[in-house]
């Protein structure tokens, strides 16, 4: 699997396989051993047992290769002989000016270059501007869900596993120097590196990037579960951290859908900010609007009164009687108008009201056959430098052409109410940030 997602991913750099049991894998030729390769080589994937790795690690060095990535796990994680192996081979990388991911990793992963190091078959990379810093392969049986339901757009993917030479500080400084990188989203059950440069590198790439930080090993028995798992020790008040990740600028996830879907939303959000917490919403069931407006409320957001002249705009497509211009509602006007021209209507009319920040706008079922003029002006917002929401029940956006167009334009799509909201929070406090 390792080298048929290179050949399927259509990476354009030259593979090695080194295996003294074939001629070829997955149509790539191998080769018996790493002094039959000539030429030189970028990166080393040592993918055998643990009691081979260190072996094969010493190799790699005398082949002169600076860079590896060491997948096996049982090191620092199965107790003091693993942990006495682990710190050998740390000191033969540090000695030799080499530097490696793991042990106990997967990756790295580059979506631009279609690089993928990776035992799960990924069917393709959906390349953008959203980077994951992982302590562990949490990522790894949801690849397929992440690039294709959940229309998830990566730059790169570094797990870190047991931290024995790289760790987050040595990436997130990378990182927060990446052109391709407008998100980063780091899952951490310790921190390796220097907790204070940790947090300055945080604070700096929030003032140009958005950061989304899972901490996990919160609780005592999740702490003894890291190091069973990674070989850590958590040391820490978690209340602490939490409010040190505030002071840098970073969104802190609850958990791990959290995690994911502030990471693509903000990412899917592209280079629009939110400066306020006025909110216009449209909902199709009335009772909907009602749970929406306390959703937003204990969010912290409002729901501004719309100017005299954005009701007039509106009141073409109001049924027989006056309504509320804020939130809207989408099922009583549908029962008079065809969809176009509500959405339309009402898209239009509201981005252009200086008292509104944001727009929160739930789609009908059964759009997925709607011509794309339909979707045209959910982009009107946007030419106002108001970010949009939408929401639509029961269909992954990755799975529907329009949706994947929609959110290719910065209108993300989210499965409920709850998610668009707090995707926008998160964006609202994360702009915040970046007007300091």
């Amino acid at each position: 699997n390792l080298v048929a997602n290179l050949v399927r991913l259509g990476f354009q750099g030259k593979v090695y396989p080194v295996n003294p049991e074939t001629d070829e894998i997955a149509g790539v030729k191998t080769y018996p051993d790493l002094k039959s390769i000539e030429g030189p080589i970028d990166l080393a994937v040592i993918a055998v047992p643990y009691n081979l790795a260190p072996r094969l690690l010493k190799e790699s060095i005398e082949r002169g290769i600076k860079r590896v990535t060491v997948v096996a796990g049982g090191f620092s994680e199965t107790g003091e002989e693993g942990k006495k192996v682990q710190k050998e081979m740390a000191r033969l990388l540090r000695q030799n000016g080499a530097r490696a991911i793991g042990p106990n990793a997967l990756s790295p992963i580059n979506a631009h270059t279609h690089f993928a190091v990776s035992f799960f078959p990924i069917p393709r990379l959906n390349a953008g501007g959203l980077s994951f810093i992982f302590q562990s392969g949490l990522y790894e049986p949801r690849l397929d869900w992440l690039f294709t339901d959940f229309n998830l757009h990566l730059a790169k993917l570094i797990d870190l596993g047991n931290k024995m030479d790289l760790n987050e500080v040595d990436v997130l400084s990378y990182l927060s120097r990446d052109p391709e990188t407008r998100v980063i989203g780091i899952h951490l059950e310790s921190i390796e590196g220097e907790g204070r440069e940790f947090l300055r590198l945080i604070r700096e790439a929030s003032r140009s990037r958005h950061v989304v930080v899972l901490k996990s090993g919160r609780t005592e028995p999740g702490a003894q579960m890291a190091a069973s798992h990674t070989g850590v020790i958590v040391r820490g008040n978690d209340l602490v951290f939490d409010a040190a990740l505030k002071q840098a600028g970073a969104i802190r996830a609850q958990n791990i859908e959290d995690f994911f879907d502030l990471s693509r939303a903000l990412e899917r959000f592209g280079p629009y900010r939110l400066k306020g917490i006025r909110l216009a919403v449209a909902t199709l069931p009335g009772g909907e609007a009602v749970v929406v407006t306390d959703l937003l409320h204990q969010a912290g957001f409002s729901l501004p009164r719309l100017q005299e002249k954005t009701v007039e705009k509106l009141k073409p497509v109001f049924p027989p009687w006056e309504i509320s211009g804020n939130p809207f509602d989408l099922g009583v006007t549908l029962q008079f108008h065809d969809p176009r021209k509500l959405y339309s209507t009402l898209l239009e009319a509201v981005a252009q009201d200086p008292n509104v920040d944001a727009l929160a706008i739930q789609l009908p079922p059964r759009i997925s056959n709607a011509p794309r003029e339909f979707f045209q002006p959910f982009l009107q917002p946007l030419k106002a430098r108001k970010p949009i929401a939408l929401w639509l029940p029961g269909v992954p956006p990755g799975r529907d052409e329009a949706l994947r167009w929609l959110e290719d334009q910065h209108v993300p799509v989210f499965p409920s109410p709850e998610k668009a909201l707090k995707a926008l929070f998160a964006l609202y406090r994360s702009s915040l940030v970046k007007a300091i």
